[in-house]
């Protein structure tokens, strides 16, 4: 029985092990793809990892838990930016311009969990026509007129972002939503990982790699 027992453990050992090698063995061109040229980062010397996202879109908020916790995990060096996608569709334009004036008004920590559950769970704003006024409405909630925060919603500043968010995610190559970029070199989706269980283990593994030297 025992003997038994100690090769059943040495099995299960074994099969963790395996298992875990199994994740590590990422694949260039497969798993993740190279952003050439490399995108300048916003984190000074910690590694960038970057979800472009919308709340417009329903894997996103599928994922939403899942970025949160990963945030929370990310090693010294690394740090979490949300980048609003935008692809043209209207109603994705009014959610960036949305995230970027709560953004500018440091509203994001605060808001950027209910909102998904405002949309998806609640039902309070339609994720294919959103009217800007109802987005004013949701971040009235947290500390800012409606009145301020479409005021701010015009400024030349939030343009700018708009603008420059546009021509990253087409440097970046992302196509579709969630997409992540490590540190502007590597671009990779939950497909292209295998899954959403191994977004995690494969940014961990790009952040090593940069690390490292890339």
């Amino acid at each position: 029985m025992l003997k038994a027992l100690l090769v059943l453990t040495a099995g299960l050992g074994l099969a963790i092990g395996s298992h875990a090698r199994a994740q590590d063995n990422w694949v260039a061109g497969k798993n993740y793809f190279l952003i050439e040229p490399p995108q300048a980062t916003t984190t000074g010397d910690k590694v960038e990892v970057v979800e472009v996202f919308s709340y417009a879109c329903p894997h996103c908020n599928e994922v939403a838990p899942m970025v949160a916790d990963l945030k929370k995990r990310l090693p010294a060096n690394a740090e979490l930016v949300l980048l609003p996608a935008q692809f043209g569709f209207e109603a994705w334009k009014v959610f960036a311009r949305g995230f970027y004036t709560a953004q500018a008004l440091g509203l994001v920590e605060k808001t950027h969990a209910d909102l998904f559950r405002t949309i998806y769970v609640d039902r309070k704003i339609d994720i294919r026509s959103p009217t800007f006024a109802s987005l004013a409405e949701f971040y009235s909630k947290y500390g800012v007129s409606a009145a301020d925060f479409t005021a701010t919603s015009e400024s030349f500043a939030i343009k700018a972002k708009l603008k420059r968010n546009e021509e990253l995610i087409k440097a970046y190559g992302a196509d579709g939503t969630p997409t992540f970029i490590v540190n502007g070199k590597y671009r990779f989706s939950g497909q292209s990982a295998g899954g959403y269980e191994k977004i995690e283990p494969l940014v961990h593994y790009l952040i090593d790699k940069e690390a490292k030297g890339g």
